[in-house]
């Protein structure tokens, strides 16, 4: 850590001793602040091929790169990233005769809003679904698990199968995480958790994919490195567990971007949906 980030947790940490309400509004604006709006400059090449659509999500305009045909598979990306994440495997995919939809969630790639979180990025899929149709799969990276995971639990998007790679379990595991990774203190990371409930005007424990996991009734597969330093390869092991007939491939070693252009994890993919 920095000396200029060491004083800013310090100072995020006084912020919330001193003035609580005041660090709690920034904290949670934040939070849902994506700092940019992609990650890579990887696979942009393959989005150039396909067909750039737009279709009204829940915060504005969202970005769809749509091509081929036969059964629809759509992709979604996670924070602070864009539908060039997961290019490689949609072009997989692509060429085994599926018809690929890459989704830039709410407030990043392409599509407009300038905050989003999980209950956005799940609506947007449910928008989707409203304009190309219900899917024959959904792949998903990231926090785009537990954002598929809200889109068929509350909003009728019903996939036949569902891919996972890299999956955080829950939102307050990921914040807790995090918060402690950075240095913050343990009130400042309760009163973020806090600020969240009130935003999403519902207990923040709901936010938790093995919740909803026993009720899916997608065949899934769930997908992560052992070297993830983002989301614990355990989360994948403990949704996995309880989501009826899941399959689990653990991948040693590799880190939470590296299954999204890892030959091996492409091929256990398309093999999956094939």
């Amino acid at each position: 850590m920095t000396a200029t980030s060491r004083s800013t947790v310090m100072l995020a940490n006084a912020a919330a001793f001193i003035t609580p309400q005041t660090f709690q509004r920034r904290a949670v604006s934040q939070f849902v602040t994506p700092r940019v709006r992609s990650q890579t400059e990887r696979g942009r090449e393959i989005l150039d091929t396909l067909r750039a659509e737009t279709f009204q999500g829940p915060v504005g305009r969202q970005r769809a790169y749509v091509g081929g045909d036969g059964p629809a598979v759509f992709f979604q990306h996670g924070w602070e990233a864009d539908s060039a994440d997961l290019a490689t495997h949609a072009d997989a995919l692509l060429q085994s005769g599926f018809k690929v939809v890459l989704i830039d969630g709410p407030a990043h790639g392409q599509s407009e809003g300038r905050k989003a979180m999980m209950p956005e990025f799940g609506a947007g899929l449910a928008a989707a679904a409203d304009t190309y149709g219900q899917p024959f799969a959904v792949v998903a990276h990231s926090m785009g698990t537990p954002s598929a995971v809200i889109a068929m639990s509350r909003h009728g998007l019903s996939p036949d199968r569902f891919v996972s790679l890299g999956a955080p379990r829950s939102l307050p595991e990921n914040v807790r995480f995090h918060g402690r990774s950075a240095g913050l203190s343990h009130r400042a990371v309760r009163l973020m958790l806090e600020g969240l409930e009130r935003r999403f005007g519902e207990p923040i424990d709901h936010f938790d994919v093995a919740r909803d996991a026993p009720s899916m009734t997608a065949r899934a597969l769930f997908v992560h490195g052992t070297g993830d330093q983002i989301a614990r390869a355990a989360s994948s092991s403990e949704i996995a567990r309880v989501w009826p007939g899941a399959e689990l491939e653990l991948y040693e070693g590799l880190g939470h971007r590296g299954v999204l252009r890892d030959a091996r994890v492409i091929e256990r993919v398309r093999t999956f949906l094939s």
